[in-house]
């Protein structure tokens, strides 16, 4: 009986050390798409928005996108955000789609 928990334990061990790292990196992948620090970026996940009308996670990182933006182009950035409050608030896909396509538009 002790040499059984004995191997059980060893089992798990060996277990829990192997892992391919396949799930880390597909975390990785995910929150590197997600996470829009350029208003490159930003356009592209916008035109995916203004075609899918669903935000989702899409929109992570634009607010912090437009004050960075704010530095270089202050109106700009304040016409963009004021537009990202409305698209956080659109309650339907058809209005979503209208607000992310005009919004890819002003960048």
């Amino acid at each position: 009986m002790k040499t059984f928990s004995v191997m059980l334990l060893m089992l798990t061990l060996i277990c829990v050390g192997c892992g391919s790292g396949a799930d880390t990196e597909a975390e990785q992948a995910a929150a590197e798409r997600n996470d829009v620090t350029s208003t490159d970026a930003m356009k592209t996940s916008l035109e995916s928005i203004a075609q899918t009308g669903e935000m989702g996670s899409a929109a992570m990182g634009f607010r912090e996108t437009l004050e960075d933006l704010k530095k270089t182009d202050a109106a700009k950035a304040d016409q963009l955000l004021s537009d990202l409050d409305k698209l956080e608030a659109a309650s339907t896909p058809a209005a979503t789609k209208k607000i992310a396509k005009e919004m890819a538009g002003k960048l």
